[in-house]
């Protein structure tokens, strides 16, 4: 048989794809062998549906690490406000962030001392996602002298103890945050009074409120307190004037781009705002800063 020449000389020739990048995209190249086709596949990067995995797995992860923040009311928001400057802007804000506002004025130690029984004892709580207490006052840096100017005043530490997870068990696991804004009187204008016995009254909130058992999460877990501190000077040279530690607070909930943020986030631009005040201030009209936590998730500010 004639073979032509020319196409002796050429090698045996199949058709294969031009090479080309396509970033993470699958490409599949085809190659003759023996008259038969080899597919070779390269590693493919698959999307959460290729994977199997569901968008239902992947939210949960997301909100695992966050607090639930959707009951309504958020949580009930505790204000007392022993100075009369601060209710209004923060009644409004956090009835704005969807929390049911409890409002006292110029409230006497046992007055104070009242209330926080009776709201510890509320049994909404158990339907509620959060709590928040604000105090505004005069007192030490360990306690708050209310109207009456007790001292040693009545103990912030006993405040924290009404809503921690074994006094009230409808709070165990959730969020509980305190904001308190003391002005310090000095040592020296500090006079002596009979304070009222906070100690035992404790017994009766406990009482029924007994601690779940195989309960892992601590009592004081979920705490966060926010203190700010500043001379009792500054309220006395301008007694209608309202914090500005509260009144930045307010600010930045207000703001819907912040209140989106973690309330750690929040908390550190607060810091900012409180310390670029101190500036300009004379060093016994600074505000200084104190927050401790026991925060086991984020936490933000509106229903998620």
């Amino acid at each position: 048989m004639y073979i032509n020449a020319l196409q002796a000389s050429l090698p045996n020739l199949t058709l294969i794809d031009p090479p080309y990048s396509s970033g993470i995209q699958s490409v599949n190249k085809e190659r003759s062998l023996n008259g038969q086709h080899a597919i070779q596949t390269e590693p493919v990067h698959t999307s959460v549906q290729e994977s199997g995995a569901t968008s239902s797995q992947v939210n949960k992860k997301v909100y695992d690490d966050r607090y639930r923040m959707q009951s309504r009311p958020l949580g009930i928001c505790l204000i007392i406000d022993c100075i009369g400057n601060d209710t209004d802007i923060l009644e409004d804000t956090f009835k704005v962030l969807g929390f049911e506002v409890h409002c006292y004025r110029y409230l006497s130690v046992e007055a104070m001392n009242q209330t926080f029984h009776e709201v510890a004892r509320l049994q909404k709580h158990r339907d509620l996602d959060s709590f928040i207490c604000i105090l505004v006052s005069r007192g030490s840096p360990q306690s708050i002298f209310c109207t009456d100017q007790t001292f040693p005043g009545y103990p912030l530490d006993q405040v924290k103890k009404f809503f921690t997870g074994d006094s009230c068990r409808e709070l165990l696991g959730k969020p509980k945050l305190f904001f308190i804004q003391s002005y310090i009187v000095p040592a020296d204008q500090q006079e002596p009074t009979s304070l009222l016995e906070v100690d035992g009254n404790e017994q009766k909130i406990t009482a029924n409120t007994r601690r779940p058992r195989n309960c892992s999460i601590p009592p004081v877990a979920d705490i966060f307190w926010s203190q700010c501190k500043v001379d009792v000077s500054v309220l006395e040279r301008s007694p209608s004037s309202s914090s500005h530690y509260l009144r930045s607070l307010a600010e930045l909930l207000c703001n819907p781009h912040k209140r989106k943020l973690p309330l750690l986030d929040i908390h550190i631009e607060l810091n900012s705002r409180v310390y670029d005040c101190n500036r300009t201030s004379e060093p016994q009209h600074q505000y200084s800063l104190l927050l401790q936590h026991t925060l086991r998730k984020k936490l933000f500010l509106f229903p998620s």
